[in-house]
């Protein structure tokens, strides 16, 4: 397999595809011949200003062809690479670079000296930031042979070809949207459409009519909105594919309606791309990609464990890696899930059950009961101290205001769950806290001020 993204556009070229858009932002496309020949002539420039082989490196990425020509370029010489959001905040991009160790950062094309170069190097690897849904972001960094690896797998397991035109919602800062999108694209020599910030119903809609995008590659939140609009039957839209959070039944419909396909799609920071399956809704995220390992519960739920070669995955922790994998390259995910014959089936995270007198309670479990009630847009729940220090199940549910109706709420979950599972507390909010990748922060539901 080709190692560095020069010899995957180089590939595409010496195939014949060279002419083939490769990229499209808000101002401007490039064929991979284009491509090629921006990011060679990058590389050379990074290069001469002391970017090489295991230099650790903060790399902000945007949604526009040239932060992806520099993150082609800084990898392709081989460095260290941290991926950051170019929405975090400065506290948080700093406390990332420092955990990283990084040397180097680049932000908007421009190279800024951090500290001295650390005897011997960082090897040649990717790094991201968690999505710090419940508290800060880890920095998370692994091989870079494997994650190139794994995002090609990820395209054939997903059926990418070179006349795939992939609309990517989420900003490329994230894992999902450069491993799943960028890297998967690039390697099927697809073409990779990145609008600039979120787009309204109406305004995707038009992007669909005028790039035509054969894939979708978002999350359920955006699913949801765009579906309640037109988009789904504008252009010519033949699959989509959803990561990061729960994918509902509402938030398919529409599409499904529309005679288009939706994929759920299960990965995390720690290993890239795990599984995938025709939306199955409801935790149900399919069976495993290419090479990657799964364990988890057979008949009730237990700890997914996931396994994928190469990747040798490790926490930065003051510049320092600590390994998360065992000897034989095994990661605890921190889900719990039930694998069966149809695949996985996720049913919560272990760090957010709630122990209400000895009583492990699933708030995925809790919230799937609460979708299915008469007014519920989405909800979140979350384990917070009662006025006694005890813990409670509490329900933050997104419902207008005319519509929202907490006794009748709490009565519809005591026909659906057993008292110990039914919310102490439900409060209507306008909009759940989400990450730029359309996670629930449920780590600002935790707070006291919530």
């Amino acid at each position: 397999m080709d190692d560095t993204l020069i010899d995957v556009l180089a590939g595409h070229r010496r195939a014949g595809r060279g002419d083939r858009l490769a990229l499209v932002d808000q101002r401007a496309s490039v064929t991979y011949a284009e491509l090629e020949r921006a990011v060679v002539a990058r590389a050379r420039e990074l290069r001469a200003a002391g970017i090489g082989p295991g230099l650790r490196v903060g790399v902000v990425l945007t949604s526009s062809l040239g932060s992806v020509v520099d993150f082609a370029a800084v990898t392709s010489l081989h460095a260290a690479v941290l991926v950051l959001q170019d929405r975090a905040g400065a506290a948080e991009r700093a406390a990332a670079l420092a955990d990283f160790g990084a040397a180097r950062s680049l932000v908007d094309g421009l190279v800024t000296e951090l500290g001295p170069v650390e005897p011997g190097d960082g090897g040649w690897s990717f790094a991201v930031t968690s999505s710090g849904t419940s508290g800060r972001p880890k920095v998370i960094s692994r091989a870079w042979a494997g994650t190139l690896r794994n995002s090609a797998g990820f395209a054939r397991g997903f059926g990418l070809g070179p006349d795939d035109v992939v609309l990517t919602t989420s900003p490329l800062g994230h894992s999902y949207a450069i491993e799943a999108g960028t890297l998967a694209v690039l390697s099927a020599g697809a073409c990779q459409v990145v609008p600039p910030g979120p787009l309204t119903p109406a305004r995707a809609a038009l992007l669909a009519e005028r790039h035509r995008p054969t894939v979708l590659q978002s999350v359920p939140v955006v699913l949801d909105w765009w579906g309640r609009g037109e988009v789904p039957r504008a252009g010519g839209w033949q699959r989509c594919v959803s990561a990061g959070d729960v994918l509902t039944a509402g938030a398919v419909a529409a599409w499904h309606e529309a005679g288009v396909p939706v994929y759920d799609h299960y990965g995390n920071s720690e290993l890239g791309q795990l599984t995938l399956t025709p939306a199955g809704g409801q935790g149900a995220v399919g069976r495993p990609l290419p090479d990657v390992g799964l364990t988890a519960g057979s008949d009730t739920p237990a700890p997914v464990a996931a396994q994928y070669p190469g990747l040798a995955p490790v926490r930065m922790e003051a510049g320092r890696a600590v390994p998360l994998a065992d000897g034989a390259g095994w990661v605890t995910t921190g889900d719990l899930g039930v694998l069966g014959d149809d695949g996985l089936r996720l049913t919560g995270r272990s760090d957010l059950l709630i122990n209400i007198g000895g009583n492990k309670i699933s708030p995925a479990e809790v919230e799937t009961a609460l979708r299915g009630l008469p007014g519920v847009s989405d909800c979140a729940v979350v384990g917070r101290p009662g006025p006694a220090g005890e813990s409670q199940v509490w329900a933050f549910v997104e419902a207008g205001a005319d519509e929202f109706d907490a006794a009748a709420l709490r009565r519809g979950a005591r026909e659906l769950l057993v008292a110990v599972k039914v919310p102490s507390v439900i409060r209507r909010v306008d909009r759940l806290p989400r990450t730029g990748s359309g996670k629930i922060r449920r780590g600002l539901l935790m707070e006291a001020d919530a």
